[in-house]
């Protein structure tokens, strides 16, 4: 089974085993680490906004996603197969127990 790795600065966030990949993303269970906890808030409201804009599609809603897809893209959180290879920068989300991510640059291939 490949397991991803999610590390910010080369500290370990998450194990991200792989339930399934499409052209679009990256499915994973989200296993995380203690030195995840103080990101935690940020995917909760990430994911209560996609949600929220799902129905409601606000200005004031995708003004604050925007921001706050900012502030998690400079957080510079990175993703790696757990059996080598290069880190990858990813667009991210996490909701519970799930992942998904995507290559930050479209060039780049799925990991």
């Amino acid at each position: 089974m490949t397991t991803h790795l999610l590390e910010r600065d080369g500290v370990l966030l998450a194990r991200m085993p792989l339930l399934h990949a499409d052209s679009f993303a990256v499915h994973c269970d989200f296993q995380p680490a203690e030195a995840f906890a103080p990101y935690r808030a940020l995917f909760d409201e990430e994911a209560a906004l996609t949600d929220q804009l799902a129905h409601d599609p606000d200005p004031a809603l995708m003004t604050r996603a925007e921001a706050l897809l900012g502030e998690i893209l400079a957080l510079g959180f990175t993703v790696r197969r757990e059996d080598g290879g290069p880190a990858q920068a990813v667009l991210l989300g996490i909701e519970g127990s799930a992942a998904t991510f995507r290559p930050l640059h479209p060039e780049e291939e799925l990991l």
